[in-house]
């Protein structure tokens, strides 16, 4: 499986003389290990039931009529009195023989056990404002694809030697578990459920981590490794000179079979398909032995995307022919030059390949985009294999089959990088407002103004100070929120009152998100009570079969699925949750806002570049706001 026993003796390795002082001092440690505090964390704790009721009907209040929000309450109490005390004894107790009562849970509820494709509908699309570092170019392809996956690789070895500084907030030190899984890591297909399997260790650890890549071009699949026998990783121009021996290669052959294209089903369907796959032909299972194991997956795409929204929407909803969906990441390089990338959200949250592609990032900006040692291949590399997969009439089909119904899903996605420019994170400090609760604020204006009603929304809180902690779920269509929209919207309060009630909502928020850090929301806590009633073959309580229940977002019904993918030139994309939702991943720079709106097309209510037009309207109003009230 790997060419690196065919690699002949060491030779100097170029990149070792290169640094990357301003990068290096953000992101490595000479002191503390990566994965030092893991062990350390304290367990996830179970919130009290009746704080978790509380903050239910607080998040239920804005979103119903006031006869429905009574019969809640109703239901809300009877369950915190009756059944959901039984239930929460019964959590505690699970609780104290497991450190992560809800990881299992929340791997097979909200990952392994849906059904669903997993690109365009579940994967997490990430894409990266160049700027003038890089802009789109014809014939930079192989040269761009070879330096971004060599920062890629040196972020790979950073973490296998444990040299990447741990995370904290606060001087809280955070969970780094989840970045075990970013590299060599596979969800295998399963007919019922799928399974998570990760063949990444670190340097200490036993066996040694796969070192080969996983390369898709022109319907063919090819692997070479990406290290030499001594555990140094190929330089630019190496990695460079085997993309474009794969691209010689496809040239002068026929289009491949695009086998991948069969992982772009339904789940259930790509498990019977990979099951016959792998029955055809010994050497098909060696070949799927390949990609499993591979540190990720790179795509040389056809696709010349002239911007953001184009990069963006062709990373995840480009070609069918070219895709591998089980891969925790897909490196995907335009044939301009611009570039993204594709992660299974099953593995990890969407910090996770920010802070990795950061990395990248701050390595191209600190050489000006510009391979700076030696231009010279300095080895004399086995040349990449291919993974020619067997394949019969059965299978043929399936790739046909498969391909017709992505394309149909890809079709209905609807998809706008907006960037607004007129201020960002600078202004804000000026006037002492989070930017994150800022943006949610334009989100949730924006929404009312253009449909008339609040939306129930999810934001991503992490709780990464607990021990392989991952999220919780802020509600931020609160009442105080929807109060000042509609003070906002109505037009007929003063300045001063507008900022008033905008400052009772962000202490609102402020005090929310702590508490979801602190794992003290109610999705995760109501969540765990569902499954033990599941799990011991009770009737499902009637908490959750109340209309206000999905009428407030619960059980994946949020109509606005949203995050903040942090504060640097990276953003994000993921499709709704419903039909008629929004998904919308932000990224804040000082002088700017990037929204990444998405919808679905078979929704004539909802449009992700006129969502984004209210939501630059609402910065507008909001800037207006700050600047004319004096309290």
């Amino acid at each position: 499986m790997s060419a690196r026993s065919q690699i002949p003796a060491k030779q100097n390795n170029a990149s070792h003389t290169i640094a990357f002082p301003a990068r290096d001092a953000l992101y490595l440690s000479s002191s503390e290990k990566t994965f030092a505090n893991d062990e350390l964390l304290p367990s996830l704790p179970v919130p009290s039931l009746s704080e978790t009721i509380s903050k239910y009907l607080d998040s239920v209040k804005g979103l119903v009529t006031e006869e429905e929000f009574m019969r809640t309450t109703e239901i809300a109490q009877n369950f915190q009195n009756g059944i959901g005390e039984e239930l929460h004894a019964k959590l505690l107790q699970k609780a104290v023989s497991e450190r992560n009562w809800l990881e299992k849970w929340w791997e097979n509820v909200a990952y392994l056990s849906q059904r669903t494709p997993l690109i365009p509908l579940c994967s997490m699309s990430g894409f990266t404002n160049m700027g003038n570092v890089w802009p789109p170019t014809a014939g930079t392809q192989m040269e761009r694809a070879a330096l971004l996956l060599h920062f890629q690789l040196q972020f790979w070895k950073i973490l296998r030697k444990e040299q990447l500084k741990p995370h904290n907030s606060h001087n809280v030190p955070w969970s780094m578990h989840q970045f075990r899984r970013y590299f060599n890591t596979v969800r295998t297909p399963g007919e019922t459920v799928d399974k998570l399997e990760c063949f990444f260790h670190t340097e200490l650890e036993e066996p040694m981590s796969p070192t080969h890549l996983v390369i898709l071009h022109g319907g063919h699949i090819f692997t070479f490794d990406a290290v030499d026998e001594y555990g140094d990783i190929l330089t630019p121009p190496e990695l460079q000179l085997q993309f474009q021996r794969i691209e010689d290669w496809c040239k002068e052959n026929a289009p491949g079979a695009s086998v991948g294209a069969m992982t772009l089903a339904d789940r259930t369907t790509w498990a019977k398909n990979r099951k016959w796959l792998l029955k055809l032909n010994p050497e098909n299972e060696l070949h799927m032995e390949t990609i499993d194991t591979a540190l990720g997956i790179v795509v040389l795409d056809e696709a010349e995307p002239a911007d953001l929204t184009g990069v963006c929407a062709q990373t995840l909803t480009g070609d069918a022919l070219n895709r591998w969906a089980d891969k925790s990441i897909s490196c995907i390089v335009f044939k301009n030059g611009t570039f993204g990338l594709i992660s299974d959200h099953t593995p990890f949250d969407g910090l996770v390949p920010v802070v990795v592609n950061h990395f990248a990032y701050s390595s191209l900006v600190e050489c000006g985009g510009v391979w700076k040692g030696s231009k010279t291949v300095g080895r004399d590399l086995l040349p990449p294999r291919r993974l020619d997969f067997h394949t019969d009439n059965h299978i043929k089909a399936a790739i046909e089959e498969s391909k017709r119904m992505y394309e149909a899903t890809v079709a209905d996605c609807d998809i706008t990088v907006g960037i607004f420019t007129e201020y960002g994170k600078a202004f804000l400090k000026q006037h002492n407002f989070h930017p994150e609760t800022y943006a949610q604020f334009a989100l949730q204006l924006a929404y009312y103004t253009m449909h008339g009603r609040p939306a129930p929304t999810y934001v991503t809180a992490a709780t990464r100070q607990f021990y392989h902690g991952r999220t919780e779920t802020m509600r931020s269509c609160f009442p105080e929120v929807i109060q000042w929209a509609h003070a906002m919207i109505e037009d007929k309060s003063s300045p001063n009152e507008k900022l008033r009630l905008m400052q009772v909502a962000a202490n609102k928020f402020k005090s929310l998100m702590k508490e979801c850090s602190e794992n003290r929301g109610c999705d995760r806590h109501l969540l765990g009570l569902y499954m033990i009633s599941m799990e011991e073959g009770m009737e499902v309580p009637q908490l959750f079969l109340d209309p206000s229940w999905i009428k407030s977002g619960g059980s994946g019904n949020f109509v606005l699925s949203t995050s903040c993918v942090g504060f640097t030139s990276l953003g994000g994309c993921v499709m709704p949750m419903k039909e008629n939702g929004y998904g919308s991943f932000y990224n804040i720079e000082d002088n700017r806002f990037t929204f990444t709106v998405s919808a679905f097309n078979r929704c004539p209510e909802t449009n992700a570049a006129k969502f984004f037009q209210h939501i630059e309207l609402s910065l507008k109003n909001m800037k207006h706001l700050l600047v004319s009230a004096k309290l």
